[in-house]
């Protein structure tokens, strides 16, 4: 017949199972540090890409359309010069090489 298991032995079992946990914690933090550590300066190498790249389109720009344009103007005379059909091949052409590299990403 088997034994009755107590609420004593249920408690006791508990605990035991408590200090396993506690002793795998331990042990892993040290990993879950590590990997949180790398994690944060991959985020910031990526951060600082993007803005490179923001930083390198946004001299050039000014360089083309001047230091002193608002927004507001440079979206007027941008959509003229995209819109302006002398350079619809340019668009089409804008327009599949980002296809290709979002292709390419994505592979």
């Amino acid at each position: 017949m088997p034994k009755k298991v107590t609420l004593e032995d249920k408690i006791a079992k508990r605990d035991k199972l408590l200090v396993q946990i506690e002793k795998s914690r331990a042990e892993i933090q040290p990993k879950v540090d590590a990997y949180n550590a790398i994690n944060e300066e991959i985020k910031a190498d990526i951060e600082r890409l993007e803005r490179e790249k923001r930083d390198a389109v946004f001299d050039h720009v000014m360089s083309v359309f001047g230091e002193d344009i608002s927004p507001e103007e440079f979206k007027v005379e941008f959509n003229k010069l995209i819109n302006d059909p002398r350079n619809k091949n340019f668009v089409e052409h804008l327009k599949r090489l980002q296809e290709q590299r979002k292709s390419a990403n994505n592979t």
